[in-house]
Protein backbone atom coordinates (compact mmCIF):
# COMPACT_ATOMS: atom_id res chain seq x y z
CA UNK A 1 0.00 0.00 0.00
CA UNK A 2 0.90 3.05 -0.84
CA UNK A 3 -0.28 6.18 1.18
CA UNK A 4 -0.10 5.08 4.94
CA UNK A 5 -3.57 6.39 7.49
CA UNK A 6 -3.50 7.07 11.13
CA UNK A 7 -5.09 3.73 13.23
CA UNK A 8 -7.86 4.31 15.38
CA UNK A 9 -8.38 3.43 18.82
CA UNK A 10 -11.11 1.29 20.71
CA UNK A 11 -13.38 -0.57 18.47
CA UNK A 12 -16.22 1.40 16.25
CA UNK A 13 -20.07 1.46 17.99
CA UNK A 14 -22.51 1.41 15.84
CA UNK A 15 -25.96 1.07 18.20
CA UNK A 16 -26.66 4.95 17.19
CA UNK A 17 -27.15 3.74 13.28
CA UNK A 18 -28.08 0.16 14.14
CA UNK A 19 -31.89 0.72 13.97
CA UNK A 20 -31.50 2.90 10.60
CA UNK A 21 -33.01 1.40 7.26
CA UNK A 22 -30.89 1.01 4.24
CA UNK A 23 -27.89 -0.67 6.09
CA UNK A 24 -26.41 -3.57 4.18
CA UNK A 25 -24.87 -6.57 5.27
CA UNK A 26 -21.25 -6.55 6.15
CA UNK A 27 -18.04 -6.49 3.42
CA UNK A 28 -15.80 -9.78 3.62
CA UNK A 29 -12.57 -9.22 4.16
CA UNK A 30 -11.01 -10.06 1.04
CA UNK A 31 -13.46 -7.16 -0.70
CA UNK A 32 -12.04 -4.88 1.57
CA UNK A 33 -9.01 -6.05 0.98
CA UNK A 34 -9.52 -5.81 -2.72
CA UNK A 35 -10.94 -2.06 -2.95
CA UNK A 36 -7.54 -0.90 -0.66
CA UNK A 37 -5.22 -2.76 -3.36
CA UNK A 38 -7.04 -1.14 -6.13
CA UNK A 39 -6.86 2.07 -4.50
CA UNK A 40 -3.36 1.77 -3.01
CA UNK A 41 -4.02 2.72 0.45
CA UNK A 42 -4.86 1.56 3.81
CA UNK A 43 -8.23 2.07 4.62
CA UNK A 44 -8.37 4.07 8.75
CA UNK A 45 -9.11 1.04 11.07
CA UNK A 46 -12.32 2.12 12.00
CA UNK A 47 -13.71 2.94 8.38
CA UNK A 48 -12.98 -1.05 7.83
CA UNK A 49 -15.39 -1.53 10.92
CA UNK A 50 -17.74 0.03 9.32
CA UNK A 51 -17.62 -1.71 6.11
CA UNK A 52 -17.49 -4.95 8.03
CA UNK A 53 -20.81 -3.91 10.01
CA UNK A 54 -22.78 -2.81 7.04
CA UNK A 55 -21.15 -2.98 3.08
CA UNK A 56 -22.61 0.56 2.12
CA UNK A 57 -25.74 1.72 3.03
CA UNK A 58 -28.62 4.12 1.40
CA UNK A 59 -29.52 6.75 4.66
CA UNK A 60 -31.85 9.77 4.43
CA UNK A 61 -29.65 11.71 2.26
CA UNK A 62 -26.67 9.65 1.92
CA UNK A 63 -25.25 6.75 0.53
CA UNK A 64 -22.34 5.34 1.53
CA UNK A 65 -20.78 3.45 -1.22
CA UNK A 66 -19.92 -0.28 -0.71
CA UNK A 67 -16.16 -1.31 -0.98
CA UNK A 68 -16.70 -2.94 -4.47
CA UNK A 69 -17.41 0.64 -5.56
CA UNK A 70 -14.81 2.20 -3.95
CA UNK A 71 -12.45 2.07 -6.37
CA UNK A 72 -14.61 3.48 -9.22
CA UNK A 73 -15.91 6.44 -7.50
CA UNK A 74 -12.76 7.31 -6.34
CA UNK A 75 -11.00 6.94 -9.39
CA UNK A 76 -14.16 8.86 -11.34
CA UNK A 77 -13.60 12.38 -9.13
CA UNK A 78 -9.84 11.63 -9.34
CA UNK A 79 -9.24 12.13 -5.26
CA UNK A 80 -5.90 10.77 -5.07
CA UNK A 81 -4.70 14.01 -7.44
CA UNK A 82 -7.22 17.27 -5.62
CA UNK A 83 -7.55 15.35 -2.11
CA UNK A 84 -4.58 12.77 -2.12
CA UNK A 85 -4.82 12.33 2.09
CA UNK A 86 -8.58 11.59 1.61
CA UNK A 87 -11.07 8.48 0.71
CA UNK A 88 -14.26 9.26 -0.75
CA UNK A 89 -16.49 6.94 1.18
CA UNK A 90 -20.50 8.73 -0.31
CA UNK A 91 -22.13 11.11 -1.48
CA UNK A 92 -25.85 13.39 -0.76
CA UNK A 93 -26.67 12.22 -4.60
CA UNK A 94 -26.55 16.18 -5.19
CA UNK A 95 -23.39 16.55 -5.91
CA UNK A 96 -21.40 16.65 -2.03
CA UNK A 97 -19.45 14.14 -1.29
CA UNK A 98 -18.27 12.52 2.29
CA UNK A 99 -14.69 11.63 2.84
CA UNK A 100 -12.46 10.00 5.70
CA UNK A 101 -9.13 11.74 6.15
CA UNK A 102 -6.54 9.25 5.96
CA UNK A 103 -4.45 11.49 7.92
CA UNK A 104 -6.37 12.54 11.04
CA UNK A 105 -10.09 10.29 10.49
CA UNK A 106 -12.11 13.84 10.59
CA UNK A 107 -14.85 13.40 8.27
CA UNK A 108 -15.06 16.11 5.84
CA UNK A 109 -17.36 16.93 2.57
CA UNK A 110 -16.98 18.53 -0.50
CA UNK A 111 -18.39 19.23 -3.62
CA UNK A 112 -17.34 16.89 -5.87
CA UNK A 113 -17.29 19.37 -8.99
CA UNK A 114 -14.45 21.26 -7.49
CA UNK A 115 -12.50 19.12 -5.27
CA UNK A 116 -10.44 22.20 -3.55
CA UNK A 117 -8.66 20.71 -0.30
CA UNK A 118 -9.11 24.81 0.88
CA UNK A 119 -12.91 24.56 0.21
CA UNK A 120 -12.97 20.75 2.60
CA UNK A 121 -16.18 21.40 5.18
CA UNK A 122 -15.72 19.98 8.80
CA UNK A 123 -18.55 17.29 9.71
CA UNK A 124 -17.51 15.69 12.33
CA UNK A 125 -13.87 14.73 14.37
CA UNK A 126 -13.88 11.37 13.55
CA UNK A 127 -16.17 8.53 12.08
CA UNK A 128 -17.28 7.29 15.80
CA UNK A 129 -18.60 10.73 16.28
CA UNK A 130 -20.26 11.38 12.59
CA UNK A 131 -21.82 7.63 13.28
CA UNK A 132 -23.10 8.70 16.72
CA UNK A 133 -24.48 12.25 15.20
CA UNK A 134 -26.27 9.71 12.68
CA UNK A 135 -24.28 9.70 9.55
CA UNK A 136 -25.91 13.57 8.31
CA UNK A 137 -24.05 16.57 6.64
CA UNK A 138 -24.97 19.16 8.88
Amino acid sequence: MERAIQGAGAPMKFASIAHLPGLQAGAAAADIRAAQQLLCIDFPKDYVELLAFSNGAVLEGLQLYPAEDLPERNKTFEIASYLPSHLLIGDDGGGTGILVSLIDGTIRSSGLGDLNPDDLRLVAPSLQAWIEAGCGLQ
